[in-house]
C-alpha cells in the first residue's frame, strides 16, 4: 500500500468515527474499503458496519441518505416518523448532541456527546413550537436545551424541574423572585430578561413607533437572541450580518450582506472561537466568509464533505466532489 493510500485510510477512519450518528466507539477501521470493492448490484455505504463507524457494500436500493422525513439509519427518530428532540453526531469522545425540531432542523441547545446522557432538549423543542405559533416567548432554556430552573412570565416567577419544565413551587411576583429557592444572583442578576432580550424588545418598540409614523431607519441594529437570553449567532448592523458571540461581540471577520445572508448560521465561527476552545480543542475545518462550515474540505489530495455542523459525511481521493447537497444538513 502506498503512502498516499495509507494516509487516506488513516484519515478516513478518523473522519468516519466523527460523522455517524450511530457510531458510539472510538475505533479505527482496518481497511481502505471503497466503492471499487463493491460488486454489481451493490453500493458503497459509509458508517454501515462496526456500530456505524465503518463502510460496507450493501444491495442497491438499501441504506441511502434520506431525501425527506426522518431516516433511522442516519438520525434518531420518534415512532411517528418525526425527528427526536436530541440528535447526536460523531463518537462519544469527539461527537456532540444537538437539539432538533420535529423536522430535523437544528435549534438552540448542544452538548458534548460524552456529557449528554440526560439531555432532553424539552425546553428548546417547546420554545420552538411556541415561536412557530407566533407567540412572544420568555421561556429560558439552558445551554443543553433543558429548562432553566427559574422561569418568569407576565410578572410572575416560579421554579421548575430542569428536564420536564413542571413547576415545583408556588409562583411569586417578579420583584420577589430572589426569595425562590432556584434563584441565583450570579446567574440571573436583578432582572429576569437578559441584556439581549431587553435590547431586542426595545428595538421592536422603536421599529413599531417608526412604522406608525411612516419612517424606517435602516441603520437600526437587529438583535437576535438565543433561548437562554444571550445574543444569537448573527447580529445585523447597517445592512451587514455579523457572526457574534454570546455576549454580542463580533467574532473575527465573518460577515456578509443582508441580501446574501440566507442560510447563514455561523456554526463554524462559533465552534472556532467559542465551543471548541472551551473544550480545549481546535477546529481543523475551514470556515466560509459568512461563518458557515465550507462544505468541501481537504487535506492534501484527500477531499471530504461536511454538513452544516462540521461533521464529515463523505470522503474522496483525487477529484473534488460536489458537497453542496450537505450545505443544508
Amino acid at each position: 500500500m502506498s503512502w498516499s493510500s495509507s494516509f487516506w485510510v488513516l484519515l478516513f477512519c478518523c473522519n468516519v468515527m466523527r460523522v455517524s450518528p450511530q457510531c458510539q466507539i472510538a475505533q479505527a477501521c482496518i481497511t481502505d474499503f471503497s466503492a471499487s470493492n463493491c460488486s454489481a448490484g451493490q453500493q458503497w455505504v459509509p458508517n454501515s458496519i462496526a456500530k456505524g463507524c465503518c463502510p460496507s457494500c450493501v444491495p442497491s436500493g438499501g441504506a441511502t441518505p434520506p431525501t425527506e422525513g426522518c431516516d433511522p439509519n442516519y438520525s434518531t427518530c420518534l415512532p411517528d416518523g418525526r425527528y427526536a428532540p436530541v440528535q447526536c453526531k460523531g463518537d462519544r469522545f469527539t461527537g456532540r448532541c444537538f437539539c432538533s425540531d420535529p423536522n430535523g432542523r437544528r435549534i438552540f441547545g448542544q452538548m458534548w456527546r460524552d456529557q449528554a446522557q440526560h439531555m432532553t432538549c424539552a425546553c428548546s423543542r417547546r420554545r420552538a413550537e411556541l415561536e412557530a405559533e407566533g407567540k412572544v416567548v420568555t421561556l429560558h432554556c439552558s445551554a443543553n436545551g433543558d429548562y432553566e430552573q427559574l422561569q418568569c412570565d407576565s410578572g410572575m416567577c416560579w421554579c421548575v424541574h430542569a428536564r420536564t419544565g413542571q413547576p415545583n413551587v408556588t409562583p411569586v411576583h417578579e420583584e420577589d423572585m430572589e426569595f425562590l429557592p432556584c434563584y441565583s444572583a450570579s446567574v440571573i442578576g436583578e432582572r429576569y430578561l437578559r441584556k439581549c432580550e431587553s435590547l431586542s424588545i426595545a428595538n421592536g418598540f422603536i421599529r413599531y413607533e417608526q412604522s406608525t409614523h411612516g419612517t424606517n431607519f435602516l441603520g437600526s441594529p437587529a438583535s437576535t437572541c438565543d433561548y437562554d437570553g444571550s445574543y444569537g449567532p448573527i447580529q445585523i448592523l447597517n445592512g451587514i450580518a455579523y457572526c457574534t458571540g454570546r455576549d454580542g461581540k463580533i467574532l473575527g471577520a465573518w460577515q456578509t450582506t443582508v441580501a446574501t445572508m440566507q442560510g447563514m448560521n455561523c456554526n463554524c465561527a462559533r465552534d472556532t472561537m467559542i465551543y471548541f476552545p472551551e473544550r480545549g480543542m481546535t477546529v481543523t475545518e475551514t470556515c466560509e466568509a459568512n461563518g458557515n462550515y465550507q462544505p468541501l474540505q481537504s487535506v492534501g489530495s484527500v477531499y471530504y464533505c461536511v454538513d452544516t455542523d462540521g461533521y464529515h459525511t463523505e470522503l474522496f481521493e483525487g477529484t473534488p466532489p460536489d458537497c453542496r447537497k450537505y450545505a443544508a444538513t
